[in-house]
């Protein structure tokens, strides 16, 4: 993926606040970064809505549903398809 790719990825990743703490200076960039990995490496919507809870649930002990995944995950796999290198 071109590195405009990479950065609209982040961007994306950065907005997404599941966990309600972006009120509290937090920032998720281990969690982001994971899941910009998770995203490049997996086509399916399913498995990387399911790794992407996995890496929150790790960091956080707490599971975010799916449902709220899956948008993201969706956005994430277009933007790693348009950027894709040729």
């Amino acid at each position: 993926m071109n590195p405009e790719g990479s950065i609209e990825l982040y961007r994306l990743l950065k907005q997404w606040d599941p966990l309600g703490l972006a009120t509290e200076n937090f920032d998720y960039d281990a969690e982001i970064y994971d899941s910009m990995e998770v995203l490049h490496s997996t086509r399916d919507v399913e498995t990387a809505g399911r790794k992407i809870q996995q890496i929150f649930l790790h960091s956080f002990e707490e599971e975010i549903p799916l449902a709220q995944i899956r948008p993201v995950a969706e956005e994430g796999l277009e933007i790693v398809e348009l950027y894709k290198a040729p």
